[in-house]
Order: structure tokens, then sequence, then C-alpha cells
């Protein structure tokens, strides 16, 4: 008889840690110091992302896709409507603390935070 084994839950990484390595995550991706990031800098004035290619990501295209790969079905059509956007550090920071408690392993993977069960 074939089944499918459930995976244990993972464990939700703490807030702290989660804003933390997301601050430091859109710090490497727009190739600032860490220390430079306030949390009300704006994607766009602020952070300025290398023009757009059809061969390779810029910084937004990246941003923009993490903050869809962490999110759920809900969240996701929250933004399709507008009522969700995210246009400054400290929104994207909040956004992935939000979405750690709902997909934990997503929030991980795009964070590349250490997997904890």
């Amino acid at each position: 008889m074939w089944f499918k084994v459930k995976k244990p839950a993972m464990a939700v990484p703490s807030e702290e840690l989660v804003r933390l390595r997301a601050l430091q995550h859109l710090a490497e991706v727009f190739g600032v110091p860490e220390e430079s990031l306030s949390l009300d800098a704006r994607f766009g004035q602020e952070l300025r992302a290398n023009p757009v290619s059809d061969f390779k990501e810029n910084q937004f295209d990246i941003v923009h896709n993490n903050i869809k790969d962490v999110a759920d079905k809900r969240l996701l059509k929250e933004m399709a409507q507008g009522r969700l956007v995210i246009r400054s550090v400290g929104e994207y920071c909040e956004h992935m603390v939000r979405c750690s408690n709902i997909n934990p392993e997503e929030v991980v993977r795009v964070l590349r935070l250490p997997a904890t069960e």
C-alpha cells in the first residue's frame, strides 16, 4: 500500500530573526551596507534598481518574486486588488514576519534562514 508520509511541521522562526534576515537580504539584493538601510527607505526612491533586462532579473524583480513566493492565496488576492502594497523596507520586513507564520518553509527558503524543526 502506497501512502504519503507527512513531514513534521517546521518550527516558525522568531520575528526578530525574520526581520533581521529580511533586512540583510535586501542589503544583499541592492548591494548596499545593511547599516545604511532605513525601515522608511522606499523602493524606487531611496532604493533604486538596475535597468530592466530581458535576460536578467533586476532588484525589483527579485523583491517582487520574494513577496509573492512567501504569500498565501489570501495575500496574493489582496495584492492583486491593490489592498496590500509593499513600498518600503519596513513593509517588506513586516510582510516576511507575517508570512513566516503562514508559510514558514517558503520564508526560510527565500531568506536563506537556517531550517529548524
